[in-house]
């Protein structure tokens, strides 16, 4: 459940050295109200669209396990979105069945101006947590991912690309005007969940208008729990030379208010060299 994922979130927060967020566990479930919300009609043109985008996300190969180096930074922010500390780490990440395991480079932690080496203790971390997972069932796995915040790696296909026959009819799909990234046009399709509940995602996506690969998507909840007041995640993905659609860029960017105390993270992670096996 979805809902479970933003009360995750509070951990990601907490590894950052924030208050805690508790009270994240009284969000609101959706109303009986909210969950019958009328859905809006797609245009006949932007439904053609998502039949193109299913049939090429179809198209790709399904990795059975992969490879790339990485950097990521967890940052603090303050109420102007300026970084007020930083976690950076360059690593290389492995993905192995259901295994997820990091083997840390290089770490430094930066507050107030000054920078300290924190590879040593990063590095005991990412062996500590292969071992566990190794030792866990699936379910005490996927637990484990979720409470290090890596909400952009464990979601489903399904859940960031609702163009599938059996997810497009939960959403409304319209065009945004055409644009560009990176100096290459790209068609802008918004969808919007019929459902308005935290367990759902919706958004805007770069589509290649020629491939018709998603290049780009910028989501968010549907609904937000009460004390979330801001929650922005941003793929970017890549079609490798062997046909493979990755992930190249995870950003989020999530702002919770508890009583007095408000918190504001932001989390990048960048891919790069992918060596994939199917």
């Amino acid at each position: 459940m979805f809902n479970d994922r933003i009360r995750n979130l509070a951990v990601f927060a907490l590894i950052l050295g924030a208050a805690s967020l508790a009270a994240l566990s009284a969000a609101e479930a959706p109303s009986p109200a909210q969950k019958a919300a009328a859905p809006p009609s797609s245009a006949p043109e932007a439904l053609a669209l998502v039949e193109r985008v299913a049939a090429r996300l179809a198209s790709y190969p399904e990795p059975a396990s992969w490879q790339a180096r990485a950097r990521s930074t967890r940052s603090r922010m303050t109420s102007e979105w300026k970084t007020f500390s930083t976690l950076a780490a360059e690593k290389i990440v492995t993905m192995e069945g259901p295994y997820w395991s990091e083997e840390i480079l290089s770490a430094t932690e930066t507050e107030h101006g000054r920078t300290r080496d924190v590879t040593a203790a990063q590095q005991k971390e990412a062996r500590e947590r292969a071992a566990k997972q190794r030792r866990a069932s699936a379910d005490e796995r996927k637990a484990d991912q979720r409470s290090r915040g890596r909400r952009s790696l464990d979601m489903s296909r399904d859940e960031i690309f609702p163009f599938g026959p059996g997810k497009r009819s939960g959403y409304d799909f319209t065009f945004e005007p055409p644009s560009s990234l990176d100096g290459a046009p790209v068609a802008l399709l918004r969808s919007r969940s019929h459902v308005r509940s935290d367990e759902k995602l919706e958004g805007l996506y770069f589509i290649d208008p020629t491939t018709f690969d998603v290049r780009r998507a910028e989501l968010t909840l549907a609904k937000r729990p009460a004390p979330l007041k801001r929650m922005d995640i941003e793929l970017d993905f890549t079609v490798l030379p062997d046909g493979h659609h990755m992930m190249s860029k995870a950003v989020m960017r999530l702002q919770v208010s508890v009583l007095v105390k408000t918190i504001r993270i932001e989390a990048v992670e960048t891919y790069s060299d992918f060596v994939v096996r199917d």
